[in-house]
């Protein structure tokens, strides 16, 4: 959208995205990590997007939204249907998220339209349009349900993307292990070298120059964040992972201006304490080599898709620490 609209619609996201609503997200995220952890500790090994990044994700968004901790459960089940004995065969093919999601948020929105309360939920049933004009439900819950679909897959693919890192690179996880303080930095330089946002795409609104061709009117444009990133007048040596980089922040993996990433400040702290509680909680991280091949023949396989820069699976050997 390009405004008035988008910071009408935008407006509404005022009361999730604030430093104290990403504090109490934060309590939250820590026991989180834990509890998903605890799932796979005693076996060694673990696919890490599905055994932990997606539910991770997917539980971190529900949380910020209000979902009642008595529903994720149900949530994980119908939303990551896609796991192994999530779902019959027949229930999965039955199973439209969206539909299970428009349900949900209806359900909850319209509750706290009649019975108002100091919760998430509450506040984002009571926003408003800068005009004062308070939104039909079916606009919020329309809202929500882009918020679980943008703000889940992305952040999921972020940290398996880092635990690969950290997997393939043992000196980079010996320097996390030995100083935590470090690993805001290292998310900062993943997200520049290898953000999960690919592809975007925008439609010309006026005849313009660039780069030294006219793109008229009208064209449809992909926009690729992960080459800005990597760009060499911008960052030295960008193909290198450089967990010094002084000016790694000036990434653009949640983009710039009025249209930049709402859940950017939610997506690092989430990075930071996935990344931190898995080097906790292990002594050793390895890449599985039945899975992913030996070192120096790797095998790695991705999304196919323009959007997004994804592996597909993770599959890794650790050592408990507990």
């Amino acid at each position: 959208m390009d405004p008035p609209r988008h910071t009408k619609i935008r407006r509404l996201l005022g009361g999730l995205f604030t430093p104290r609503r990403m504090e109490e997200s934060e309590d939250f995220l820590w026991r989180l990590a834990d509890r998903q952890i605890d799932e796979f500790l005693t076996t060694g090994t673990v696919e890490v997007l599905h055994g932990f990044a997606q539910p991770f994700a997917l539980l971190t968004i529900a949380d910020l939204l209000g979902v009642p901790e008595t529903d994720h459960d149900d949530f994980r089940r119908h939303l990551l249907a896609q796991q192994v004995g999530a779902l019959s065969e027949g229930e999965a093919l039955a199973t439209n998220p969206l539909d299970y999601l428009d349900t949900k948020f209806t359900t909850y929105l319209t509750d706290r339209r009649t019975h108002p309360q100091d919760d998430v939920l509450g506040a984002l049933a009571a926003a408003t349009y800068p005009d004062g004009q308070l939104p039909e439900v079916v606009e919020l819950v329309r809202l929500a349900t882009f918020l679980f679909g943008a703000g889940q897959d992305t952040t999921a693919r972020l940290i398996t993307a880092g635990i690969r890192h950290l997997a393939e690179t043992p000196d980079l996880q010996a320097a996390l292990r030995a100083d935590h303080t470090l690993i805001g930095d290292f998310v900062e330089e993943l997200l520049r070298m290898d953000g999960p946002v690919k592809g975007d795409f925008r439609l010309t609104r006026t005849t313009t120059e660039l780069a030294g061709r006219t793109v008229p009117a009208g064209t449809v444009v992909m926009v690729l964040p992960g080459a800005a990133n990597r760009d060499p007048a911008r960052f030295e040596d960008p193909h290198t992972f450089d967990l010094g980089r002084v000016n790694a922040r000036e990434h653009v993996a949640f983009g710039r201006g009025v249209h930049t990433c709402p859940g950017g400040p939610l997506a690092r702290i989430e990075g930071r304490i996935a990344i931190e509680r898995f080097l906790d909680r292990t002594t050793t991280l390895t890449i599985n080599a039945d899975r992913h091949g030996p070192v120096g023949r790797r095998s790695y396989r991705y999304e196919p898709t323009y959007i997004l820069r994804g592996l597909a699976e993770l599959h890794v050997d650790f050592t408990p620490a507990d």
